[in-house]
């Protein structure tokens, strides 16, 4: 069976998107000085400048997202070969992590739950955590898992949820 690969670094915000996120952000942010300058050089009584912190608040919530948006993951991957099961994603921490075919004696995968549940041969478990992954890509690597390990042997408990 050949192995499956996802670059997970390359999904990022599209340009439209980023630039709608900080025009949104400037919006706001635009908002917040008129409403800060509308009672003393506008005259407007009725707009005490205490309202301004609302929009400037919400000015600074879009723009910490379109940053986020705007930083470049580095090696995030998921890899499942005929040797191993190897991945490093997440949001902020993501961390390497390694399986050995060899090393896995049994394997739960749920139906309604984007998780997999590898039960290691030094009587420890680890959960595989596909959530953050598209729907599309967490189904292909939980068939392409339990295709592999059922072609080498391991016992694959197919369950409705994660416990």
């Amino acid at each position: 069976m050949e192995q499956l690969y996802f670059n997970l670094s390359e999904e990022e915000f599209t340009k439209e998107r980023e630039v709608m996120l900080w025009c949104l952000a400037v919006f706001f942010f635009l908002g917040s000085l008129y409403v800060l300058t509308a009672s003393p050089i506008f005259g407007h009584k009725n707009m005490p400048p205490i309202l301004a912190m609302a929009p400037f608040g919400i000015s600074m919530i879009i723009a910490f997202f379109a940053i986020l948006g705007k930083v470049k993951r580095k090696d995030l991957f998921f890899l499942v070969d005929y040797g191993k099961i190897e991945f490093r994603f997440g949001v902020f921490k993501a961390k390497r992590h390694s399986f050995k075919w060899s090393k896995i004696l049994s394997l739960e995968i749920p139906y309604k739950q984007r998780k997999i549940r590898l039960y290691l041969d030094n009587n420890s478990t680890f959960v595989i955590n596909l959530t953050f992954l598209k729907q599309r890509k967490s189904t292909l690597i939980k068939q392409h898992i339990h295709k592999l390990a059922a072609e080498k042997g391991i016992k694959v408990n197919l369950v409705k949820i994660l416990s």
